[in-house]
């Protein structure tokens, strides 16, 4: 379970008044979620199950790691699909197109990253 934040809070207001200004604040609160764009990464390299998700990021809790997954479906930049004939049941996870366009728009912030560190 993700900490909710009171709707009454201040820092709820100011989420408002950002989001009211400028949607990308929206955008950027949840691909800055801790994890999500490390297993978006790691989802579009083919570790696509949860168990080799789980062994590729083993700093991440299994609890957090199935939240960011559902929060990724969620927003549709991946979909869960069902393996079928397989016993027993296997779930894949693959990136949706708006995933591999996020994925693109990270990798040209990387490069941007890596010329205003030069």
């Amino acid at each position: 379970m993700e900490n909710k934040i009171k709707e009454s809070s201040t820092n709820q207001a100011n989420r408002r008044i950002l989001s009211d200004r400028c949607k990308v604040n929206d955008t950027l609160s949840l691909v800055g979620k801790r994890w999500l764009m490390t297993i978006l990464y790691e989802i579009s390299l083919g570790n696509n199950q949860f168990s080799t998700l789980n062994k590729s990021i083993p700093e991440i809790s299994e609890h957090v790691l199935a939240t960011r997954i559902n929060n990724l479906v969620e927003h549709n930049l991946i979909e869960k699909k069902e393996r079928l004939n397989t016993i027993p049941l296997q779930i894949i996870y693959v990136a949706t197109a708006k995933g591999k366009q996020l994925l693109s728009l990270v990798d040209s912030l990387r490069k941007w990253d890596a010329f205003w560190n030069s």
